[in-house]
């Protein structure tokens, strides 16, 4: 999915009154945190529910308690600016902290509720928190704005596969991901999956009611080299 703006900018003021002034430079100021912040790490990947996947991990936590201070105080002038919202959602969210970053990610929504990566990073944070039946409502509004978002429709199917027990509803999402995306990345390894799914429910070791996860080594071999590394 498309990355998430990172840096906050603002329109320069063209008032020079001593106020205007003054919070232009708490401005330039955040937006040189963030920057530095943002600096030291490398981009967030797409958010993806990969069962075990290794938390990103911040290498100056100073950096962390600086850069969310900066920019909650925009929002205590500014407590329904977007890219705000959406930069404090992110923070949360690379520090493992989910409820934190599905509470901002939720106030974003409600100023953007058409924001597809929005909406499917907060699904992931369901999923972390252990609901994934409110990750999977998420996902499916995500799917009614933009039906074929490849992210989407990957977490789907993980969160089908390891949350619900339901191979039958994961096969299904991941072959509608691939037909809606023909040069998705990783195209030949879902197409493993499909394959192991498929032979896991012909042999009977998984239930296409959806009542028995796939015991397969091979399908957690393969959910495992799809797993995102952490962030350095």
């Amino acid at each position: 999915m498309p990355k998430q703006n990172r840096i906050i900018t603002r329109p320069q003021q063209s008032n020079s009154s001593p106020g205007v002034l003054i919070a232009g430079a708490v401005c330039l100021a955040v937006g040189l945190l963030i920057g530095f912040y943002f600096g030291k790490i490398s981009s967030r990947p797409e958010a993806s529910p990969d069962p075990g996947r290794p938390a990103a991990t911040v290498p100056d936590p100073n950096a962390f308690v600086q850069t969310e201070a900066a920019l909650k105080a925009v929002l205590n002038n500014q407590p329904a600016d977007l890219q705000t919202l959406i930069q404090l959602g992110n923070l949360y969210y690379d520090n493992s902290r989910f409820q934190e970053a599905a509470d901002y990610y939720g106030r974003a929504l409600e100023q953007d509720p058409r924001n597809v990566p929005v909406r499917t990073d907060r699904g992931t944070c369901y999923w972390n928190l252990g609901k994934p039946d409110a990750a999977i409502a998420d996902f499916q509004k995500s799917l009614e704005v933009d039906p074929a978002h490849a992210q989407t429709l990957f977490n789907l199917g993980v969160v089908y596969l390891h949350g619900k027990n339901d191979p039958v509803q994961a096969k299904a999402v991941w072959q509608k991901l691939l037909a809606a995306n023909p040069g998705y990345p990783e195209k030949a390894k879902v197409q493993e999956m499909i394959a192991s799914l498929s032979a896991e429910t012909q042999s009977g070791r998984g239930s296409p009611s959806g009542q028995g996860k796939p015991g397969s080594a091979g399908i957690e071999e393969l959910m495992q080299r799809l797993k995102k590394p952490a962030t350095p």
